[in-house]
């Protein structure tokens, strides 16, 4: 079975991918934000990898690969930026607001003083337009055992936006339609990203955003190519024993982002694997990533000493149904407004 065959409908389990991403994101900050970083149980069996960083490279994988797809089927520059502004923009506008209520309640300012800190009107406006995040709010989670951080998950927005741009910048030069131009620059790219990483946006960010941003370009090749693409079980099934195994290191070090990156796809398209029932309850997973972490903090001050698999029991089932209410009230009836733009 190739890719293509399997990529032309909306059957697919990327919903249960994105979940369970924003998921171990969720488990890997309970362990973080109690001061327990290196007893999360992925870091402990392989320290290389931990799941919030699994789970972050998942999404960038999984972004490439629908983004790419989402150019392809519109080819225009308005319809595209209208579908990727109205997924980031509502809930993200929203998740501010919860975040800076939740920052003021834990902080050791007065509220009228909070308020009128230029340091709050300064996050609110660039947290919100997620090309500049803030995590720093005045007195936030100040006695916490991770003080002062009050949503650290969305450091990763600027760089997906930042991706959506080249890639917008990339269907435009047609690079999109031509699959093996595309290929070439991106290993130009690459290699030059790897050179000179200060000539490019993303250096702000730090040297983790290479890697991101080669999952996302992974994701994009992915679907270019995707009727070159051979989706096999057996094969995903050898990456993760590859990964498991790592010999001379490679297969979490140089080797992984095109190892994790062909998993997630099997795992997404491969029919025995479809579960298409998932995909009627909604999906949670973007309200899960963006509103976890000041729900987590909060929990933390209200339990002083909170274990992290105790944060966990305690935060997940709070974030998942504000995530399921900003689905249903906030996300969905947003991505409805896609049809206005054709």
């Amino acid at each position: 079975m190739r890719l293509g065959e399997l990529a032309q409908g909306r059957d697919n389990n990327f919903n249960l991918i994105r979940f369970l991403a924003a998921t171990a994101v969720v488990l890997f900050h309970c362990y973080a934000l109690t001061g327990n970083w290196t007893g999360e149980p992925l870091w402990r069996l392989a320290p290389e990898l931990n799941l919030g960083s699994l789970g972050v490279q998942s999404f960038f994988v999984v972004s490439g690969f629908l983004v790419t797809r989402s150019w392809i089927e519109r080819g225009r520059l308005a319809p595209f930026v209208a579908a990727r502004a109205l997924r980031i923009y509502p809930a993200l506008v929203c998740a501010t607001l919860v975040t800076m209520a939740l920052a003021a309640w834990s902080s050791t300012h007065p509220l009228a003083a909070f308020l009128a800190d230029s340091q709050t009107l300064d996050y609110a406006w660039r947290t919100a337009s997620a090309f500049a995040v803030r995590d720093r709010l005045p007195g936030a989670f100040a006695g916490n055992p991770f003080p002062d951080s009050v949503n650290g998950s969305l450091w990763t927005l600027p760089v997906e936006l930042r991706l959506y741009v080249a890639l917008g910048a990339a269907g435009l030069a047609g690079l999109l339609a031509a699959k093996r131009l595309l290929a070439t620059a991106v290993a130009a790219l690459v290699a030059l990203f790897a050179a000179r990483p200060e000539w490019f946006p993303l250096a702000q960010f730090g040297p983790v955003t290479r890697e991101l941003a080669l999952l996302f370009a992974l994701g994009a090749l992915a679907y270019a190519w995707r009727e070159r693409i051979v989706v096999s079980a057996a094969a995903a099934l050898a990456a993760v024993i590859l990964v498991a195994w790592n010999p001379a290191g490679l297969t979490r070090g140089l080797l992984f982002p095109p190892l994790l990156a062909y998993t997630l796809l099997v795992a997404a398209y491969h029919p025995r694997l479809a579960w298409p029932a998932f995909n009627r309850i909604g999906d949670f997973s973007y309200g899960l990533y963006v509103y976890a972490f000041p729900i987590q903090q909060t929990l933390a001050r209200l339990v002083p000493g909170v274990e992290p698999p105790a944060l966990f029991a305690l935060s997940f089932p709070v974030t998942l149904a504000v995530a399921m209410l900003s689905w249903r009230l906030v996300e969905k009836p947003a991505l409805g407004l896609k049809s206005r733009f054709p």
